[in-house]
């Protein structure tokens, strides 16, 4: 390589002379240096900005046209589209390209085993009736309450999100608002709208520690994005959940009848969430969606700024509040037709069988007492185009509890049979004095149980966090030119020096990344707890797991590849390139564009972190180039990337497969395109009016 093309960096500032005297890759790795070349296009900076793109545009276009090429083909496109850009066009080293590709593979790990253990997690709640008791308990607080319903709802999913993460909130919460008797398509619209205010920390803080772990930014600068972004995110919220979201699925009028109530539901959630990202990164929508959920409750209880709705004024669409919604006829979406049966009893079994191969099975348990009864819900991916609603017949949707006798003359007085199938497993509601507080404890436990055990994990101060991340004492192998593994007796996994490229390395924390340590302790601890109730077998429960990741894994190490391929290293790296050129060119104007950057990043990932990984560099260059607050400009990502959650892709179609909602991708958009365009706008501006200063 030309001497002219190459820069020799050095991490050590006590001694940057190092880089020019050390010989060998032991030398280097002691005083941190590395070899990194400076090579750009050859067609000047405009050019290489829109090469650097080209990628990014590649995915626009195949995921917005009217037949969308799946997540599964495009990410890994993409990447290969970066990898041949940084060879043919940018020059960039081979070794360093292809090591990114092999770094990015391997960083795929995180998130997908932090999203086996939550799927894990749900899945088992709901085999063993913890997620149904849940259910019946939500029903009978709110007592058909529109308001209350969808606000207890909004802090349950606000709990969610900060224990799972990866649109767990929007699967579970789109059937369980249908479940409620709303509308399929107004369930699935309203979710997204709702999940795109907490996942600014996702699971567990995962879009912060691991979305900017690459930029070498401190514990106290997380805490710092997470204010900043907790502050747009509380903004926004306020604004926009009583005006442009629950507006999709309750009238107006009545929204502003329980005016009170939702104020003061909203700010059970909103303002714990606020206090503690002044405090940790990793838990303000976890603890502030179970605090939330606690104050709503309470609220509900004793009826709090709330009016009572007659049912001749109750304009929802809604079907009984027991009963299972269908789709709405405003929308030309094929209402999936179903027969309300009564149930009674019977002797005969039921047989256990897959609904669609490849896209998921359900147990059906034997019962004796109630006919052709299934207690799990079914995980069917929507097949075809999108658009042709003629495939729904074939694909319906079966009800988290589906009950299969005849009740098409059922009145709302009569015992709605999911409501009587539920009495048949969990036993009738039990009495304060009954050992009612017993049960509710038990059954809540994989909630509670989580955020105990993240809360342990995660202070600093309790010390089982350093004991869990030691890197001291371990072995090593080294694996000749593909890098040195190393595994510490706390169980973290590394890969250094891959392909002996200096300081290009793996890391793994197996112990602290929620993955055995919450979700796969507690899910274990629930099914022994709960085995009588099992209504799936462990087994079971892991195949349908393990399938549900199948797609997701391949769209992960194609987008993780990629964004290996942006960030790695040094002058020459794509996010460099476009974070300077940019940056320089449009300098305070740049600010206007990273919201929308952030919300392009989750609408073709999938994900809050994925988002921040992408653009995360090119957001701390321009922050530096334009002379701005780096956290800030960070959260500004951050909360366009959680607001971009509204339209994204993977949460969509999974939200509509689990309902049975078989609709283009695009109809979905529409609804939700203006509320995330608006969140962007507000976050933008309460950046620039409190945190950004030039």
């Amino acid at each position: 390589m030309n001497e002219s093309s190459i820069l020799l960096t050095c991490q050590d500032s006590n001694n940057e002379e190092c880089a020019l005297t050390c010989v060998g890759l032991e030398e280097c790795q002691k005083c941190e240096c590395a070899v990194v070349d400076t090579h750009t296009g050859p067609w000047g900076g405009a050019m290489d900005v829109i090469m650097c793109l080209l990628p990014i545009a590649f995915l626009l276009a195949v995921t917005l046209k009217p037949k969308p090429l799946p997540t599964t083909q495009s990410l890994p496109m993409a990447a290969l589209l970066m990898f041949l850009i940084r060879l043919m066009y940018l020059g960039s080293d081979p070794i360093l390209t292809a090591g990114s590709v092999i770094s990015g593979l391997h960083e795929a790990l995180s998130p997908l085993t932090i999203m086996f253990g939550a799927i894990l997690l749900f899945e088992t709640m709901e085999a063993t009736l913890c997620m149904p008791f849940m259910m019946r308990e939500m029903k009978g607080l709110t007592k058909g309450h529109a308001v209350a319903e969808l606000m207890l709802l909004f802090a349950f999913a606000y709990m969610v999100e900060g224990a799972s993460g990866f649109g767990t909130p929007v699967a579970l919460g789109a059937p369980m608002l249908v479940s409620l008797g709303y509308p399929k398509f107004e369930s699935v619209v309203t979710l997204l709208l709702m999940n795109t205010f907490a996942t600014v920390w996702g699971a567990a803080g995962t879009p912060i520690w691991f979305g900017f772990g690459s930029l070498d930014l401190t514990e106290d600068d997380f805490v710092d994005i997470a204010n900043k972004g907790a502050v747009a995110l509380v903004i926004a919220a306020i604004l926009l959940l009583p005006t442009l979201v629950l507006t999709k699925v309750c009238p107006r009028k009545t929204l502003q009848q329980n005016a009170p109530f939702l104020a003061l539901s909203m700010m059970s959630v909103l303002l714990p969430t606020l206090g503690l990202s002044f405090v940790s990164y990793e838990f303000p929508s976890l603890l502030g969606g179970m605090v939330g959920c606690i104050l709503t409750a309470i609220l509900i209880q004793f009826r709090v700024g709330m009016k009572d709705i007659p049912h001749e004024e109750d304009e929802t669409g809604r079907h009984h509040p027991m009963g299972i919604g269908t789709t709405s006829d405003d929308h030309s979406i094929l209402t999936d037709q179903r027969s309300h049966k009564n149930a009674k009893a019977t002797q005969d079994s039921t047989k256990q069988h897959d609904v669609e191969e490849g896209q998921g099975s359900v147990l059906n348990k034997e019962i004796s007492s109630i006919s052709n009864v299934s207690l799990s819900r079914r995980d069917v991916t929507a097949s075809g185009d999108g658009d042709d609603d003629s495939n729904v017949q074939s694909q319906q949707f079966k009800p988290a509890l589906e009950v299969t006798e005849e009740m098409d003359n059922a009145t709302v007085d009569e015992l709605p049979a999911s409501h009587a199938a539920i009495e048949t497993f969990l036993g009738p509601r039990k009495q304060i004095g009954e050992g009612y507080i017993k049960e509710v404890f038990g059954r809540t436990f994989p909630l509670w149980g989580t955020v105990l055990l993240l809360i342990v994990t995660r202070v600093p101060q309790i010390g089982i966090k350093q004991q869990l991340t030691r890197l001291e004492p371990n072995f090593s192998i080294h694996f000749g030119t593909y890098g040195t593994f190393k595994l510490s007796a706390s169980l973290v996994l590394q890969l250094q020096n891959i392909l002996n490229y200096p300081n290009l390395n793996w890391k793994y924390e197996l112990l602290y990344i929620p993955f055995l340590v919450p979700f796969g302790l507690v899910s274990l601890v629930t099914m022994l707890l709960y085995r009588r109730d099992l209504q799936s077998s462990p087994t079971a429960i892991l195949k349908t797991v393990t399938g549900r990741l199948a797609k997701p894994a391949i769209a992960l190490m194609g987008a993780l590849v990629l964004v290996q391929l942006i960030i790695n290293e040094g002058p020459s790296s794509p996010a460099e390139i476009i974070g300077e050129v940019l940056s320089g060119a449009l300098q305070g104007g740049w600010v206007a564009f990273v919201p929308f950057v952030g919300a392009l990043g989750s609408f073709f990932s999938g994900s809050t972190t994925i988002s921040n990984l992408t653009f995360g560099n090119i957001h701390f260059i321009a922050a530096k180039s334009i002379g701005t607050s780096t956290t800030g400009l960070l959260a500004l990502q951050a909360a366009g990337a959680s607001a971009g959650n509204g339209i994204c892709l993977n949460n969509i179609i999974s939200a509509c497969a689990v309902v049975g909602l078989n609709i283009g991708e695009g109809k979905i958009i529409a609804k939700t395109f203006i509320p995330v365009f608006c969140f962007c706008l507000i976050a933008m501006v309460v950046m620039l009016a409190f945190f950004l200063r030039f």
